[in-house]
């Protein structure tokens, strides 16, 4: 049942939880559980046309591993889901960590007529979450607390202004080659090439993305359709990328 812009129709569902994203004891774990929320992101979309709303490591719970019948991350929806045809940008308490540069410029009230929140959104959100956990967290329970040992794109994101964030949201997509030598030596190659490659594949993407949403009108609402026809084929994209890491991992990790 659908009230307003508000999805109120959810599933119960019998699982045990391992704790919060964050909460990883594994690389493998972490990985997994992101590939699996992405996954139903997707499945949302394609399937219900609902936009679930800004990814946030609080919003994914982590399954049990390595079992066939039982997802390893699981997606929690405390009510911002939105459909398709209603979507807007109401979510103003979501942290400005995770939200999409296109998000946050819409919380400046001079800029607007503002693009409704979409799937692209919710992907370059997905794109910062995986950024704060390789960036921010130097193994299992040992985030980088300290500003100084943080890393600074991380701490602009979290502390700074909503305008200071979304520029420098800006200047991290400036160049498709991501510079990992901040993430720390516990996160193994294929997290990093993970991180690489979906940062290059979204790169395009959410430039392009912002162009249109700068001076939102008539022809850009256009564009902006025409951008997110290809939404399905991207989340595909990524969702290899995400494999192709846990191959990788399960070949080198011990778990």
């Amino acid at each position: 049942m659908e009230t307003g812009e508000r999805i109120h129709d959810y599933a119960t569902i019998n699982l045990r939880f391992k704790g919060y994203l964050f909460d990883f004891k594994t690389q493998t774990q972490a990985i997994a559980a992101m590939r699996d929320v992405l996954f139903a992101y997707m499945c949302l979309l394609s399937e219900a046309g609902i936009v679930p709303g800004t990814m946030a490591p609080s919003s994914i719970l982590l399954g049990i591993q390595d079992a066939a019948e039982r997802p390893r991350g699981v997606l929690v929806d405390f009510d911002i889901s939105m459909s398709t045809k209603h979507a807007g940008r109401k979510n103003r308490d979501t942290l400005k960590m995770y939200m999409s540069a296109a998000d946050i410029a819409s919380c400046d009230p001079h800029n607007h007529p503002s693009p409704p929140h979409d799937e692209m959104d919710d992907l370059e959100s997905a794109h910062y979450v995986l950024s704060e956990l390789m960036f921010g967290f130097k193994g299992p329970r040992r985030k980088l607390v300290v500003a100084k040992r943080r890393s600074q794109i991380l701490v602009k994101w979290e502390r700074e202004t909503y305008s200071n964030a979304y520029d420098s949201k800006l200047a991290y997509f400036s160049d498709e080659d991501l510079d990992t030598r901040d993430v720390p030596a516990y996160w193994k190659t294929a997290c990093k090439t993970l991180l690489c490659g979906l940062h290059r594949l979204l790169t395009p993407v959410v430039r392009k993305k912002r162009r249109l949403s700068k001076l939102y009108c008539e022809d850009d609402r256009k564009a902006l359709e025409y951008l997110l026809e290809g939404s399905g084929a991207l989340y595909l994209s990524a969702l290899k990328l995400f494999d192709k890491a846990l191959d990788e991992l399960r070949d080198t990790e011990v778990v």
